[in-house]
């Protein structure tokens, strides 16, 4: 199926058009989730927990529409998308005839989001829509503009969430609309690079760079003081003009060169528009050093 014909299909699809109807305010978030869990429940007294067409479709079908939608909205417009995926985290769904809560692929709707996860991580990795690089400042500009977009939303869905740093002697949760990860490959890519921040300034990858900082730089240096780390094989080590540390996370030493980047991509930008971002990005990331 053609690109073309996967964004129709989930424009036709009703959690779509529910959740398109929520970010015009023609309905309110509340309701949009009430009608998905009254779809989810429809389905499961059809088809039955196990079949297909079943329980995941909704599930499965919301999370596309979410990632759609949040590529086309600048991210202003992005609160309610934000309010709406947040309030269907919180809801569980539950088999009536059992009273255990309904599960996808071994994940608990809709507290796990079971299809939220995959379908993130796939629209994130297009780039946009077509896998071209970010650092490239040929980029389509329609596809630029979808994933920065996408990372403006998931910068404020990670400021969102509720978040809970554990204790040295605790295991570390899972957090399903957390996405400080997402963060942290981005800045790879755009601070981090083995080409000079100077070079990348008028980059989608800088411009992506700068949303995590300008919606979430509260969170993100959160997680600097908590010496937030991932496993190994998250690709949360440095990128390649760092290859020597030893980053496996958010670091006081990382955040650092992180302000640096923006400020030598800063002092090399010949784009307005871009030149304001990072200043934007950077007066965030100083005021969530110093709150």
């Amino acid at each position: 199926m053609g690109k073309d014909n996967f964004i129709r299909q989930i424009e036709n699809s009703v959690e779509f058009k529910s959740l398109d109807k929520v970010v015009k305010e023609e309905l309110t978030a509340q309701d949009a989730v009430q009608t998905i869990i009254d779809m989810t429940m429809s389905a499961l007294s059809t088809h039955g927990p196990n079949k297909q067409g079943g329980i995941g479709l909704p599930d499965y079908n919301v999370s596309l529409a979410v990632m759609e939608l949040a590529q086309r909205l600048e991210p202003s417009k992005h609160t309610r998308l934000v309010e709406f995926i947040s309030h269907l985290q919180k809801q569980t769904a539950v088999d009536p005839s059992t009273n255990e809560p309904l599960k996808v692929q071994g994940d608990i709707l809709w507290t796990d989001m079971p299809s939220f996860g995959y379908t993130e991580l796939e629209t994130w990795y297009e780039f946009g829509g077509d896998h071209k690089d970010p650092c490239d400042t040929t980029l389509d500009a329609t596809q630029r503009v979808r994933w920065v977009n996408l990372n403006a939303f998931l910068a404020q869905l990670t400021q969102a969430a509720d978040i809970h740093y554990p204790t040295p002697t605790e295991e570390v949760r899972f957090f399903p609309l957390d996405k400080s990860l997402r963060a942290i490959w981005t800045m790879g890519m755009a601070l981090e690079n083995e080409r000079p921040p100077a070079s990348l300034g008028d980059t989608a990858a800088t411009e992506a760079a700068c949303q995590w900082f300008i919606y979430a730089a509260e969170r993100l240096w959160t997680n600097v003081l908590n010496s937030r780390t991932y496993p190994e094989a998250s690709g949360a080590g440095p990128g390649k003009r760092f290859d020597k540390k030893g980053w496996t996370g958010y670091t006081r030493e990382r955040w650092g060169i992180w302000e640096d980047a923006l400020m030598e991509a800063r002092a090399n930008c010949h784009e307005e528009r871009m030149k304001k971002l990072i200043d934007d990005a950077l007066a965030n990331l100083r005021r969530a050093v110093n709150e």
